[in-house]
C-alpha cells in the first residue's frame, strides 16, 4: 500500500479547493491496466500501440541524449510565415 505524505492543511495541493480528482473521488495512486503492443494493434489502436512501443523501447534518460528535429508545418497560415519560411511550405 502506498504511503501518504502528511501535509499541512493550509498548504496548496491537489487535495485543496476541490481540484480535479478530489471531487471525482479518484485515487491518489496511479494504477494503470496496460495492454501489450500486440493487443493494442489487434484491436485497431495503432496510435496507442505506437506510443506504448516507444515508451517500452526508450533508453534510460541518464544514459542517452535527447535528440530533437524540426519538421516543416504544412498547416501554418501564410500570415504567420516569415519570408525565410515561405519556401518550406
Amino acid at each position: 500500500m502506498a504511503q501518504r505524505n502528511k501535509r499541512n492543511p493550509e498548504e496548496l495541493g491537489p487535495n485543496s479547493a476541490g481540484q480535479s480528482g478530489d471531487i471525482q473521488q479518484m485515487p491518489d495512486v496511479a494504477d494503470a491496466d496496460s495492454e501489450s503492443v500486440e493487443e493494442l494493434a489487434e484491436e485497431g489502436n495503432a496510435f496507442e500501440a505506437n506510443a506504448v512501443f516507444g515508451v517500452e523501447n526508450a533508453k534510460d534518460a541518464d544514459v542517452s541524449e535527447v535528440t530533437t528535429r524540426e519538421v516543416p508545418e504544412d498547416d501554418v497560415p501564410a500570415e504567420y510565415l516569415s519570408d525565410e519560411d515561405e519556401h518550406v511550405a
